[in-house]
């Protein structure tokens, strides 16, 4: 792989995350049912992380954690925690080291907002009842939406079939 293509798909992941982003903080409003938003913040990390690795997917999670807890003034921090960790043990699952099929991304997927909702309760105090209450009222309704907006866009994006090794 030369210089070129590797800027480019650098560039194509930061389009990808930054597009997440603007769509995370205008299009989600929208799709909100109730008080469930889907995390597509997080669909686009797990994608970067798988396309690129356990470092990117840190760096990943780093940029949009940062991002994110500008907004979240009560709880800064907790968000770059929660997606550096989730970026970094995605890209354990990297493309280069594995074949992940789309369905396998969606699992994957779900790991990571589970690892990433238990991680933000705890840096943010949540503690006992109150964080059993949040995963279940809370993390477990948008997981499961999450989930199926990431599987529409990882079957677009790669298909429901394995790939030649």
């Amino acid at each position: 792989m030369n210089a070129l293509t590797r800027r480019g798909g650098m560039l194509a992941d930061i389009l990808i995350l930054v597009g997440a982003l603007v769509l995370q903080q205008t299009l989600a409003r929208w799709l909100a049912v109730g008080n469930v938003r889907p995390d597509l913040t997080l669909i686009a990390l797990t994608a970067v992380a798988l396309r690129r690795g356990p470092l990117m997917g840190l760096y990943a999670g780093l940029f949009l954690g940062l991002l994110q807890d500008v907004y979240t003034v009560d709880a800064l921090g907790a968000g770059v925690l929660a997606k550096s960790i989730a970026g970094y043990a995605m890209g354990f699952f990297e493309e280069k080291v594995m074949k992940v099929m789309a369905a396998t991304r969606v699992l994957l997927l779900g790991l990571a907002l589970l690892a990433h909702d238990i991680i933000w309760f705890l840096a943010t105090g949540f503690r006992g009842r109150d964080f059993f209450e949040a995963l279940l009222f809370q993390s477990l309704p948008s997981a499961v939406y999450t989930l199926v907006i990431g599987a529409v866009v990882f079957y677009f994006a790669t298909g429901f079939r394995p790939r030649e090794v």
